[in-house]
């Protein structure tokens, strides 16, 4: 009904290797996937995801999916982290994010990017926050 809409897909978790997966058949509505807490995107690089879409990743601190191993071989695996600075997707602010759970909390600088990332306006240029690596 509305064409002209963009859409931003979010994955918690496992729900980032859903979004890596689905990423070479989105439309062109889908402007943005945005990862936190996220596992993997069944890929090495964002530029391996066959998508347009802009890719933004947050990873707080002490949440656990650090210690998950980053690993894709012979097709098992999830993969990079899509944080870490070797896959290339934008950082997304983790500021007042508590484990693997609290990113979309309210108060959270990963909350209020993912707001402004899906209404099309760049986080950074409303100091959304501080980045963790």
């Amino acid at each position: 009904h509305r064409p002209a809409a963009t859409v931003t897909l979010i994955g918690h978790s496992y729900g980032a290797v859903l979004l890596g997966l689905a990423a070479p058949a989105l439309p062109a509505q889908v402007t943005g996937l945005l990862t936190v807490g996220g596992v993997g995107m069944a890929a090495g690089r964002v530029d391996e995801l066959d998508t347009r879409a802009t890719v933004w990743a947050a990873e707080a601190p002490d949440d656990w999916v650090r210690r998950i191993p980053s690993v894709r071989l012979l097709g098992l695996g999830h993969g990079i982290r899509p944080a870490a600075p070797a896959f290339g997707a934008r950082p997304l602010p983790v500021d007042g994010v508590l484990g693997h759970d609290g990113y979309l909390v309210p108060g959270t600088g990963t909350l209020r990017a993912a707001a402004l990332v899906t209404l099309g306006r760049d986080p950074y240029a409303s100091g959304a926050g501080t980045v963790a690596r």
